[in-house]
């Protein structure tokens, strides 16, 4: 699907697919959303993927500036498909799509 909507006057809008897929997931009632990305996941201060998040911790990694550029909608998409019901969200870098198999 292409992140394009119609706006409230008549043109039409690219969206982030971030957004997209999270308002996708929580439409569909998934139990899961999966995040295929070019980075390897979300780091912490060190430069170390983080294996595990939940929001309170995406909300510490905001206000620390941990987390910049394309991160953040993608995180702010994560929480909000969390918090409207989809059971777990995953990011994972494209190269490993097998390993969801």
């Amino acid at each position: 699907m292409a992140p394009v909507t119609l706006g409230a006057d008549g043109e039409y809008y690219n969206v982030n697919a971030d957004e997209m897929a999270s308002a996708c997931a929580i439409a569909c009632r998934a139990n899961a959303l999966i995040f295929l990305t070019d980075v390897p996941g979300v780091k912490n201060a060190e430069g170390s993927v983080i294996p595990w998040l939940n929001t309170t911790q995406i909300d510490e990694l905001i206000s620390s500036t941990v987390i910049s550029g394309g991160m953040l909608p993608k995180l702010e998409a994560c929480r909000r498909a969390l918090q409207r019901g989809v059971g777990r969200v995953r990011i994972l870098p494209a190269a490993q799509v097998e390993s969801l198999a």
